[in-house]
């Protein structure tokens, strides 16, 4: 059978990227020997694991990618080489230097997972190298979107065959869970970082709850201390943080889109938001800047939700109140949430990534 390593930096913080490698890995361990490696934690997984892939924390310690690099080489490729892993799926671009180094000169694959994009030059001089680095040296990159993959190709001159992007899937629900036509709630879901412009969601919150005192909006999310402590200033400064709510990390999709009316993201930039997918599932409409990467690909502007020029906050509030106040409208789009999503079955994407690795690996 088959080794896979499915390796991310770390795997305690309630992200998309975490959700994801945990959804690969149990998918993936129907077919495979599947090792969810992450370099360090010092709390416990946030989403739930099953017994059905092996999780191995590989330091109790926090690692710092710079001060720590040789050592964490060191205790990666030691668990490559005990458990003779096949091939190494990188879950986010920190991932690059340490995979792509623990893997040299041996027989393992390393494919580089970008969880962002390319696009946007707002990442750090580490990130850049970091990229560069899976552009010259990873086996295979893969991308969560098609303009994605075509910036990496124009950006680092790449032969088109050495990448590709996959999706993240839309897990089937367990529960339907009807939109509910009467509720008078927004919800965000996000952590606190810059990346998720909640300095430009206050804006959106206060022009939107002002003109609509019956309405309310719930966050869900942890993060960065002083930028949900801006976010609050903000919010008591214009007059409506009562009817602003902070919910912190709550697990399970099922506690948390239901009884909401509308789905608003605020991102900068993204790679491909799971977030704007699980509302998609609850019937949510959405409203959501036009950021790269993602929401283009998810959203259909004026059928199940509105995209919005990035850092638009006047226009993006003036769309909110739109369906705030028209009640046949958010019925209309949460009736179409679910259109052109076929490409986004799990069916479909299992498949690709069981054939990314027979390609790599062969028999």
């Amino acid at each position: 059978m088959k080794k896979i390593g499915i390796v991310k930096w770390e795997m305690h913080t309630a992200g998309g990227g975490e959700k994801v490698a945990i959804n690969l890995a149990s998918e993936l361990s129907q077919k495979y020997e599947v090792h969810l490696v992450s370099m360090f934690s010092n709390a416990e997984v946030f989403f739930p694991l099953n017994n059905s892939f092996r999780f191995v924390n590989l330091s109790s310690k926090k690692l710092s990618m710079s001060k720590n690099f040789l050592e964490a080489v060191k205790k990666l490729r030691t668990y490559i080489i005990e458990h003779d892993l096949d091939i190494v799926l990188g879950i986010g671009i920190s991932m690059n230097c340490i995979g792509i180094a623990s893997t040299l000169g041996m027989e393992v694959k390393f494919v580089s997972c970008d969880h962002t994009n390319s696009i946007v030059d707002l990442d750090t001089r580490v990130k850049r190298i970091q990229r560069y680095v899976a552009s010259r040296f990873a086996d295979k990159i893969i991308t969560l979107t098609t303009s994605d993959r075509d910036n990496y190709i124009k950006k680092y001159k790449l032969n088109p065959l050495k990448i590709d992007y996959i999706y993240n899937w839309v897990d089937p629900l367990v529960v339907d869970k009807l939109f509910d036509r009467n509720s008078k709630k927004l919800v965000t879901v996000g952590r606190f970082d810059k990346q998720k412009g909640y300095d430009l969601l206050s804006k959106v919150a206060i022009q939107v709850l002002l003109k609509n005192p019956d309405w309310e909006w719930d966050i869900y999310g942890s993060g960065n201390e002083q930028i949900k402590q801006d976010l609050i200033t903000e919010l008591y400064k214009g007059g409506v943080l009562s009817r602003v709510h902070f919910k912190g990390n709550v697990k399970g999709t099922e506690n948390i889109y239901p009884g909401h009316a509308i789905y608003v993201m605020t991102s900068r930039y993204e790679g491909l938001p799971l977030v704007l997918l699980e509302a998609k599932q609850y019937g949510l409409p959405i409203v959501s800047f036009k950021c790269p990467t993602g929401p283009s690909e998810i959203v259909l502007d004026e059928e199940n939700g509105y995209l919005v020029d990035n850092y638009d906050v006047d226009y993006m509030s003036r769309k909110i109140s739109d369906l705030i106040e028209n009640e046949n409208l958010r019925l209309k789009f949460s009736d179409e949430s679910m259109k052109d999503t076929d490409k986004f079955s799990k069916k479909k994407i299992i498949k690709q990534w069981e054939d990314l690795i027979e390609e790599m690996i062969g028999e």
